[in-house]
């Protein structure tokens, strides 16, 4: 179990979503653990998640070998499922690969918005009120599952969107940045992470269809850039790439790719773990 001066040493050093403690131990149910003050990793009843990606570098480690054998070594589960950015060594052959993608960054410090998109949000936020929301309001369910009737999303993100009322219990760093239009109806809203220190994490979001704004994405996008900002935090981390549209929305901000992104198994069995890595919307 992670100590409280641990989960702190953590969160000033995080750089990815998954260095979050109390974010990732929610999604996986798994519980903490850090070692060496390097690794974090995640335990559950029959599964082990190792964050391969170094508290104390922000380069690549080729130690992280024997921090996977000893994990595997000590800790007797059916599953070992490590993300990492490293895919070259040898080691890794021994292992599945079931997901790889990149990390996008978001630098609020250095950040120049286009002139385009600047005017797009001067028009939209005269149609649009945003408010930092930590009640999830019979609104959000709505629109959360209308959200979630028209995307075919695997079934362990759609029971992530519909556990976002239990999440906002589980941690006080984590709210709603919603957008309401002038007659008081929600047409969209992030689900936004503050309690790393240098950065903000977008999880999810969903925009409506049925008390649709256009653009609404973007002065979200806006109004979380100017939050980070305000809040002296370095950058925002968007989550991977996921898809194409995904992708090129993130880029159009100023994201760009970040740390390489790899999920691979110990074990060639299929797993529902993988979709808890995913940030699909």
């Amino acid at each position: 179990m992670i100590t409280k001066e641990e989960e702190l040493y953590t969160l000033s050093r995080a750089y990815i979503p998954e260095h979050i403690p109390k974010m990732m131990s929610f999604l996986s149910g798994g519980e903490p653990f850090l070692i060496d003050k390097k690794y974090l990793m995640f335990q559950g009843n029959n599964f082990i998640i190792f964050i391969g990606y170094p508290l104390n570098s922000l380069n690549e480690d080729v130690e992280i070998e024997k921090y996977v054998n000893m994990v595997a070594k000590n800790f007797n589960h059916s599953n070992l499922y490590i993300l990492t950015g490293m895919d070259a060594l040898k080691f890794f052959k021994k292992f599945k690969k079931i997901d790889e993608d990149f990390y996008y960054i978001l630098d609020i410090e250095r950040i120049s918005l286009d002139k385009k998109l600047l005017k797009m949000v001067e028009k939209v936020q005269k149609k649009l009120n945003i408010k930092i929301e930590r009640e999830t309001t019979e609104q959000h369910k709505k629109l959360t599952e209308e959200f979630l009737a028209r995307k075919n999303l695997p079934i362990q993100i759609m029971e992530l969107y519909r556990r976002l009322p239990e999440y906002m219990n589980f941690s006080e760093e984590i709210f709603y940045l919603s957008a309401y239009k002038e007659d008081g109806m929600l047409t969209g809203y992030y689900v936004v992470e503050t309690e790393a220190k240098n950065f903000l994490a977008y999880m999810i979001g969903c925009i409506s269809k049925l008390n649709y704004v256009p653009h609404t994405s973007d002065y979200l996008m806006f109004e979380l850039i100017r939050l980070g900002q305000q809040l002296g935090k370095k950058y925002i981390n968007l989550g991977i790439g996921v898809n194409e549209g995904i992708r090129r929305f993130k880029e159009k901000w100023g994201a760009f790719k970040s740390f390489k992104y790899n999920v691979y198994q110990y074990q060639n069995r299929s797993s529902l773990l993988v979709n808890l890595f995913r940030g699909k919307f």
